[in-house]
């Protein structure tokens, strides 16, 4: 046999002090002294204390010594000999809490613990003592040892009850549960058992026979006994408060109900939210005060009412003015769900790994002209001049504000809305499914199209299906949303799909109000920076797992083609169907643009690359580099301190009294802002959002008259006889 290395465990030795149990379940050791041993395997019991009671400078005799174990750190094991020493070291790893008291501050361990290395004794509860069994210590006794062996301070009986209320009552966890029905049984002196013991359904009941005593609890739908009140929270489902309501007090409440209760809760907790636009002058002040170079900035009416708000944070500008940022931004609009709804208008750029760095946003009241112009105003202020793309779903108001404001040759369109309605005017046509699928495909190709040529090669074989598709493709600006014609570096960012993706992001703060969803989007803001600080220090690569994905697509689709040398750095590169592509390492061009347009090699360049002795790494373009990602992440969020935010009251105090001495953190110059003269629609709000993409539906066609666009049962259509 192999001889296994011995284990070396370190001992927090814990003396003087008093071990006790927080209402939350929290263990702590109050007062006294610690001290740091490394403890051997294979030591005896004696040699073990010694090294303990000389670390801690005091007398190893009248002494006790036990432990606790990793696996539940509330039991404690008392040390009785050799084999409980052995017994700490295969219970613990790295690390073992060993706590030693006098022997006459409680007493004898061994005759009243639960717990013991060695079992010698177990306290039982048979009125009677059989012989073999040690005598049932008094009741006062056992209610000390548990608790004491428990590491907790012991329950006076005044205070016994108040550890179990009664039904209905809620615990934040079921270790919480199991310690508070311990201390219960201990405190009133009797013992219970378990009939059914698991993490989700608790059955106990007392052991005495005839004892009525029961006791059941069962896991809540949020996964934990909670003590709270758990409809004040603002992410639970109103039907789960129906729920919890029923199983708590035995009272039904209907979907109505819940949802009335739940916006009663929320008005407590933030007040109302008619109120919550007093806080916005002085939100932004504080946003600017708190991180330098902070835009944010609002406006209202003549009477006094919200209009429109503007944020962004000055670490954003300053990566993006920087140059740290590619020059694509996607532009997008989403739904508020809270009690004045409106819209939030964002702007997204890409990180050097594709990721969302979010840029600006603004809470207007709608997708107006109004609104689109105001907030593409102060976008065009932060950007510093900068020359940028702006990839919109053609919204007819953001297209013309677009124009007004940055010129109409920089809008690059959406491709999937813009599939969208080729797949609708399709099907208007008559095509069936599996010929606009092929003409989709074509679209498709005509956005990447590279150079005039090949848009009009595919542009033929749309018009080989139908002419009025072709020239549906002609009438709808090319320029815009196809590689071949667009003026600008478009880095092949053909969709909107970062900005749906702020939209995800910003979810569970569109039910809120004005100053929680500021509030909760400075948090996210901050946690996602620090989040990316942190994670591109440990990408193992030169690039991001996500440009990594594109490179091996390259490297893959090379191994079908052929090359030759025209020079050290200079290629002839034949793809699978023989045609011939021109490659240059240096400055990283290929005749069929894709290097250029994307700044990941091609397929063509990787062949060319690989043959190089190159790596694939250096020829990726420097903003898709991990240098580029520290330097946009270097860029963290300043803390925002909301600690003396005031309360909406304080603003009517100032309003009402105007009195300058009122001194409630409010700012007297401070404009009182009344909530947006908005009329709220019938019915509940909609949380999801009506998704817009439809080309991969199904076109329903009549039986009757075998038109697109309708079904049998409501055909209008006169049939010939």
């Amino acid at each position: 046999m192999e001889n296994r290395e011995k284990k070396t465990l370190t001992g927090f030795c814990y003396w003087g002090g008093e071990r006790k149990v927080n209402a939350n379940g929290t263990f702590l050791y109050n007062g006294g002294m610690c001290v740091a041993v490394l403890l051997e395997e294979g030591s005896q019991l004696n040699e073990l204390c010694e090294k303990v009671c000389g670390a801690l400078h005091i007398n190893f005799e009248g002494k006790k010594f036990f432990y606790n174990t990793k696996r539940d750190k509330t039991k404690y094991v008392t040390l009785n000999d050799d084999n409980g020493v052995s017994m700490l070291f295969h219970l613990n790893e790295d690390d073992v809490d060993l706590f030693v008291e006098d022997l006459g501050q409680n007493n004898d361990p061994i005759r009243n613990t639960a717990y013991n290395s060695t079992r010698e004794s177990m306290v039982t509860d048979n009125c009677s003592s059989p012989e073999g069994i040690r005598a049932l210590p008094s009741s006062n006794q056992v209610s000390n040892s548990c608790s004491h062996e428990m590491g907790l301070v012991p329950y006076l009986p005044d205070n016994a009850n108040e550890i179990l209320t009664g039904k209905g009552q809620l615990f934040e966890s079921p270790d919480l549960f199991k310690q508070s029905v311990l201390l219960f049984a201990a405190s009133n002196k009797f013992s219970f058992t378990y009939l059914d013991n698991s993490r989700a359904y608790y059955r106990l009941v007392c052991k005495v026979a005839g004892c009525t005593w029961k006791l059941t609890a069962k896991l809540n739908k949020w996964g934990c006994f909670s003590k709270t009140e758990l409809w004040t929270s603002l992410n639970i489902c109103r039907r789960d408060i129906c729920n919890d309501f029923e199983h708590a007090f035995q009272c039904r409440l209907n979907y109505g109900q819940g949802w009335r209760a739940k916006e009663k809760a929320k008005e407590a907790i933030t007040g109302p939210p008619s109120m919550t636009f007093h806080l916005v002058p002085w939100m932004c002040r504080r946003l600017v005060e708190a991180i330098p170079n902070t835009r944010a900035i609002w406006t209202s009416t003549d009477e006094g009412k919200f209009k429109q708000l503007f944020v962004s944070y000055g670490c954003s500008i300053a990566a993006f003015r920087s140059g740290y940022l590619r020059p694509v931004l996607k532009l997008d609009a989403c739904f508020l769900t809270g009690y004045y709804r409106g819209q939030v208008l964002s702007a997204s750029a890409h990180d050097a790994d594709d990721g969302l760095y979010p840029l600006a946003y603004a809470i207007v009241s709608s997708e107006n002209d109004e609104d689109w112009l105001w907030f593409l105003v102060n976008l065009k202020e932060l950007l510093g001049g900068c020359q940028v793309v702006l990839v919109t779903d053609r919204n007819p108001s953001l297209l013309n504000c677009i124009i007004k404001v940055f010129r109409g040759d920089c809008n690059a369109w959406c491709l999937r809305h813009l599939k969208e309605n080729f797949s609708k005017f399709a099907s208007s046509k008559g095509l069936k499914a599996e010929r606009r699928n092929t003409a989709l495909k074509l679209v498709n190709d005509l956005a990447y199209a590279r150079t005039e040529d090949s848009f009009k090669y595919h542009l033929g074989k749309l018009y080989g299906i139908s002419p009025d598709l072709s020239k549906w493709v002609e009438d709808n600006n090319p320029k815009h949303w196809s590689n071949a014609f667009f003026p600008y570096k478009r880095w092949d960012k053909m969709y909107t799909n970062l900005a749906e993706c702020f939209n995800s992001w910003i979810l569970p703060l569109r039910d809120l109000d004005i100053i929680q969803f500021m509030t909760g989007h400075v948090s996210k803001t901050t946690e996602l920076l620090l989040r990316k600080h942190t994670e591109v220090r440990k990408w193992k690569l030169p690039v991001g797992k996500e440009i990594e994905k594109e490179i091996k697509k390259s490297q893959e689709y090379a191994r079908k083609f052929t090359h030759r040398n025209s020079s050290p750095t200079e290629f002839i590169v034949a793809n699978d169907t023989r045609k011939l592509y021109a490659v240059k390492l240096i400055p990283r061009h290929c005749s069929c643009l894709a290097w250029q347009m994307s700044g990941i090699p091609c397929a063509h360049a990787a062949r060319a690359i690989q043959s190089s002795g190159f790596s694939i790494y250096d020829m990726v373009d420097p903003f898709l580099k991990k240098e580029m990602q520290m330097a946009i992440y270097d860029n963290t969020m300043s803390p925002v301190p909301l600690h003396d935010m005031p309360s909406p009251s304080s603003f009517l105090a100032v309003n009402e009294l105007n009195d300058s001495n009122v001194n409630n953190g409010v700012s007297c110059t401070d404009p009182f802002l009344h909530p947006p003269a908005v009329k709220r629609p019938a019915g509940r709000p909609k949380k999801r959002r009506i998704e817009s993409q439809t080309q991969d539906k199904g076109t329903v066609f009549c039986s009757r008259c075998r038109e697109p666009g309708h079904n049998r049962s409501t055909c209008q259509s006169a049939i010939l006889g």
